[in-house]
């Protein structure tokens, strides 16, 4: 039995209830399936903006990642016993550098939205008013880094790098926070619904709690085939190199 159909089968028991078994009940029933239902939407909407949050997280991986090479190059390139022609050739490969940083920048967007041009928004995280949370990524370019005229064929100072560098690792730990607080967000509006669904049952049909046994029976027989699963592939894996 899946999960996701579970709660579905649920929802049905519990609206057929309501219009047969205790019809007193009904108006705190409908209570409680809005506050459900508001709640299994803050789970998507959190969801949704853990999505965003991890792609604007991993395109900042990508400009981490250039962001060192260029430092290495600009070390490379205050070597004294470098010629001016190779300070050039270094310096082509910063250009390209900056322009995958720009590409990264300009180019990654979540439901269309340019991330990097700089995002405000409340996400909506929960069933009631207020119940929801900001979150911002900062406006970021070549600009904002500091770095869109750094040139080493002229006088340059490896700390605006640095600075660039900072910048970007402050923004991926921003994000992260967010995602973590996110996906704790998750859980709860998880645990909230289920816990709403039994007091609905409650009010309604109390047999319903058989259901629910069983919606949390079927969660962990798939964690348990799920763990099942890895340990054998582990032990074929450990098989396989014991042959070799």
């Amino acid at each position: 039995m899946k999960v996701d159909t579970s709660y579905a089968n649920l929802n049905q028991m519990l609206q057929g209830a309501a219009s047969s078994s205790k019809p007193a009940s009904i108006p705190i029933s409908e209570k409680m399936t809005s506050q459900e239902r508001g709640l299994e939407q803050g789970v998507n909407n959190a969801q949704d903006a853990v999505n965003m949050a991890k792609t604007a997280e991993g395109a900042l991986n990508s400009v981490s990642d250039n962001l060192g090479r260029m430092r290495e190059l600009a070390v490379q390139a205050g070597n004294g016993i470098m010629t001016a022609e190779d300070k050039g050739v270094i310096q082509e490969e910063i250009e390209g550098l900056k322009s995958s940083i720009n590409d990264a920048l300009r180019n990654t967007e979540f439901n269309t939205i340019k991330l990097f041009d700089g995002f405000d928004g409340n996400v909506q995280t929960g069933a009631n008013a207020n119940q929801g949370r900001q979150m911002q990524i900062q406006n970021t370019s070549l600009e904002t880094l500091g770095i869109a005229d750094f040139d080493v064929t002229k006088a340059f100072n490896i700390d605006t790098l640095d600075d660039a560098i900072n910048s970007v690792s402050e923004a991926r730990s921003d994000l992260g926070a967010t995602t973590n607080s996110l996906e704790s967000n998750i859980r709860y509006n998880e645990v909230a619904r289920e816990n709403t669904l039994s007091a609905r049952s409650t009010a309604l049909d109390e047999d319903f709690e058989k259901s629910i046994m069983e919606l949390r029976q079927s969660q962990l027989r798939q964690q348990i085939q799920t763990q099942t699963q890895a340990m054998r592939q582990e032990q074929e894996k450990t098989s396989l190199n014991i042959l070799g």
